[in-house]
């Protein structure tokens, strides 16, 4: 019984059903918001946004990129989130969504220079 329940959950989270993120990189989040939305790589499994100094970064990410993202301190604030959009324009908290926030990133240059490097490499896939 218990490995049947499991294939069911692995087949309704692997199902070909690809995450959808807000993906750009702006001086703001009105600008940022405007570059719309992109389907994420087979294994992305969360959203996340990166605002820094007059940067604002959004792509698709892996939570434990987002959970390595806790362990520093700096002047730039991340947000990993999980479900289609969830980094899109904020509407104020919605129920069923799921976030994680680290604020004060480690090296805030070393940051969004990881990030935007992690976002090239998703998008060769």
């Amino acid at each position: 019984m218990y490995q049947g329940v499991r294939f069911q959950y692995i087949l309704s989270h692997h199902n070909g059903h690809a995450l959808k993120c807000h993906s750009c990189i702006a001086s703001n989040e009105d600008d940022c918001t405007k570059q719309g939305s992109t389907t994420c790589p087979q294994f992305a499994d969360a959203c996340s946004t990166i605002t820094g100094q007059n940067t604002v970064m959004k792509s698709c990410s892996y939570k434990a990129f987002c959970d390595k993202a806790h362990s520093g301190n700096s002047g730039a604030k991340m947000e990993c989130c999980f479900t289609d959009d969830c980094n899109g324009p904020h509407k104020g908290h919605q129920h069923g969504e799921h976030k994680n926030t680290a604020g004060a990133l480690g090296a805030s240059p070393a940051l969004l220079l990881g990030a935007l490097m992690l976002r090239m490499a998703l998008s060769r896939f």
